[in-house]
């Protein structure tokens, strides 16, 4: 695989990471729920109909009690 390297003014930096930086102003409910649309939205595109049901994010936690602390 061939390493590209992109050479640009700190303007086009700027105007290409401005997506990222409002969604990192964003709390974090409102990125959550904009997720969530977007996965119904790719759910639709696929050809899976009203009828089927949508499957769910994953959920889950892990708690590890250590010792000695």
């Amino acid at each position: 695989m061939d390493r590209v390297i992109t050479q640009m003014t700190f303007d086009e930096e700027q105007v290409r990471n401005a997506p990222l930086e409002y969604w990192l102003s964003r709390p974090p409910e409102e990125r959550i729920a904009e997720v969530e649309r977007l996965r119904r939205e790719y759910w639709t595109l696929q050809g899976n109909g009203a009828d089927e049901p949508l499957p769910q994010l994953c959920r889950s936690v892990l708690l590890i009690e250590r010792e000695g602390r």
